[in-house]
C-alpha cells in the first residue's frame, strides 16, 4: 500500500512539476525577445555610428578610412560603453537561450516519465484482468 501511495505520490510531483514549466519557459522567451530587440537597436545605433565615423575620416583610401574611423570610435566613451553592452547583452543571451534549452529539455523528459508511468499502471490493470483493453471493467465484475 505505500508503494502505491509513494508512487502516486511522485507521480503527482511529476504533473506538478510538468505544469510550471510552460510559464517558466514563457518568462524566458520574454526575457530572451527584450534582450534580443534591445540588442538590435544597440547594434543599429553602432552601424550608424560607424558610417557617420566612415563619412567624416578624412583618408584617402579605404583602409586609411576606416583606420581613422576606428580609432575615432575607439576614443569615443559612447562606442565602448556600446560594444561592452553588446557583448553584455550577447552573454545574456546565451545563458538564458541555455537555460530555455535545458526547461524544455526537462519538460519533454517529465512528459516521458509520465506517459512511462501511465502506461506501466494500464499495463498491470491489463495483466490483473482489471481492465480489457478497450478500458471497460471486464463482464461480470461488479456490474
Amino acid at each position: 500500500m505505500t508503494k502505491d501511495w509513494e508512487f502516486r505520490l511522485d507521480t503527482a510531483r511529476l504533473v506538478a512539476r510538468l505544469m510550471e514549466l510552460p510559464a517558466l519557459i514563457g518568462e524566458l522567451s520574454r526575457q530572451l525577445t527584450a534582450l534580443r530587440a534591445e540588442r538590435r537597436t544597440l547594434e543599429r545605433a553602432a552601424k550608424e555610428a560607424w558610417a557617420r565615423a566612415y563619412l567624416a575620416a578624412q583618408g584617402r583610401s579605404k583602409e586609411e578610412r576606416e583606420a581613422e574611423a576606428l580609432a575615432g570610435l575607439a576614443a569615443s566613451p559612447d562606442w565602448r560603453r556600446m560594444q561592452a553592452r553588446l557583448e553584455q547583452l550577447a552573454a545574456a543571451i546565451d545563458k538564458a537561450q541555455g537555460e530555455k534549452e535545458a526547461l524544455e529539455h526537462e519538460r519533454k523528459a517529465l512528459y516521458g516519465a509520465i506517459v512511462a508511468r501511465h502506461a506501466e499502471a494500464l499495463e498491470a490493470a491489463l495483466a490483473q484482468r482489471l481492465l480489457t483493453p478497450h478500458g471497460l471493467p471486464p463482464q461480470g465484475r461488479g456490474n
